[in-house]
């Protein structure tokens, strides 16, 4: 029977807490630094704000847990299926027995973090209809007051300002100041649009930041700036950085301006301008007009009874003209074919002439007959005592039959 009181000094006995830890130590000082790559499987975000996780490969799976502390910088959220590159180190979870990574950083592999953020959130919004279209509000064409969500201390703002001035002196301007960049400035710029929400004078908000890298911009594509613009029922302009940067912002606005000038510019439309449009439109409906009248006339010249009926006169002449042509290759036709008849016929004629029986008999023939008219071909044909009749050129003779014989 073994005794724990019994003395070991070379392999002494050890509790199962005590074995634990010393497999942690000895894996957290051989692996404290480590980079692993990996599919995500199984994230689960937790109430505490900590991330678990595994990485596997096609041989292999490494259980993974993310504190808060470390992912809440990251600007991304962990997906099944996503690869990514883990930084940190193997540590023991004592109550399990089980090692696991403790990852102080995460990134993915293909594409950049800020870029795998930005398409997270705008499929996410986009999913739940904030991009469509069709809920998108119409810019007022002549707002008397404008609200504006951007630094105080920025050019954007200057830049605001100065195109207003410039284009219509009659538009106000009411500034609700917000950080546009750095730690809680997607708050403020969400605080700012709810509270030039509250006023009941305020036509169109311009929501402006000048430009700078996908970093600076980044409180332009975070969900509670997005949120706040889908909610806001006045309508927002959108003029986010230059004219290449696109924001989740300009995505939920309204309208996307290309810089913050031109948002300002779009809201500012002055009178003279209006006008110079004006003009361009009554310009063109004229033309179109004259255009218009001009096909009405051709139209009812050609409808015209008068032109009609000349149109009409007209083919019958070519129609007439047509009759009288078929008319006249008829009639020669016709006259051609009697001709041709007519110089059968005098063939004819003369050749029946010449085989008649007047000329036959001009040259001493005759024809017997009965008296019954029967004519004889053949002494066959009659009997000794008949009498017949003999025609010939001048005259008849009545002859009876004495004798016969069957030769000449």
């Amino acid at each position: 029977m073994y005794s724990l009181k019994e003395e070991h000094p070379l392999n002494p006995v050890l509790t199962v807490s005590q074995l634990t830890n010393r497999i942690r130590d000895t894996l957290e000082d051989l692996f404290d630094s480590v980079l692993v790559v990996g599919e995500v499987s199984n994230a689960k975000v937790y109430p505490s704000g900590h991330w678990y996780f595994s990485l596997k490969d096609q041989e292999a799976t490494l259980p993974c847990v993310c504190f808060k502390n470390s992912n809440s910088s990251l600007k991304f959220k962990l997906e099944d299926g996503m690869m990514v590159v883990a930084r940190g180190k193997l540590s023991v979870y004592p109550p399990r027995g089980a090692y696991q990574m403790i990852a102080t950083g995460l990134e993915p592999v293909g594409i950049g973090e800020w870029q795998l953020a930005f398409e997270q959130l705008k499929k996410k919004l986009e999913s739940e209809g904030l991009l469509d279209p069709a809920r998108k509000k119409v810019i007022p064409m002549l707002p008397k007051k404008v609200g504006v969500v951007t630094s105080p201390v920025g050019a954007a703002l200057r830049d605001i300002l100065s195109a207003i001035t410039r284009r219509n002196r009659g538009v106000s301007v009411l500034i609700a100041p917000a950080k546009v960049q750095g730690e809680g400035s997607a708050e403020e710029v969400a605080q700012a649009i709810k509270l030039l929400q509250l006023q009941n004078d305020i036509d169109v908000i311009i929501v402006a930041r000048g430009g700078g890298s996908i970093e600076d911009l980044w409180s332009f594509n975070t969900e509670v700036v997005a949120r706040a613009v889908a909610e806001c029922t006045i309508p927002i302009i959108s003029g986010v950085g230059h004219e290449t940067d696109i924001t989740i912002c300009d995505l939920v606005a309204d309208l996307r301006a290309p810089t913050p000038t031109a948002a300002a510019e779009l809201v500012a439309r002055g009178s003279i301008e209006l006008l110079d449009k004006w003009n361009n439109l009554h310009r063109q409906l004229n033309s179109s007009m004259e255009q218009k009248l001009l096909h009405a006339r051709r139209e009812l010249l050609r409808l015209s009874p008068i032109n009609a009926l000349n149109r009409y006169q007209n083919r019958l002449e070519l129609a007439a003209v047509n009759i009288s042509r078929r008319k006249q290759h008829l009639t020669n036709r016709i006259d051609r074919l009697l001709d041709a008849r007519r110089h059968r016929l005098a063939q004819a004629t003369e050749k029946l002439h010449a085989l008649g029986p007047q000329n036959v008999m001009a040259r001493g023939f005759s024809v017997v007959r009965t008296r019954q008219g029967q004519v004889i071909f053949s002494a066959s044909q009659l009997q000794i005592g008949d009498e017949v009749e003999v025609l010939l050129q001048n005259g008849k003779l009545l002859l009876k039959v004495e004798s016969k014989s069957d030769e000449w």
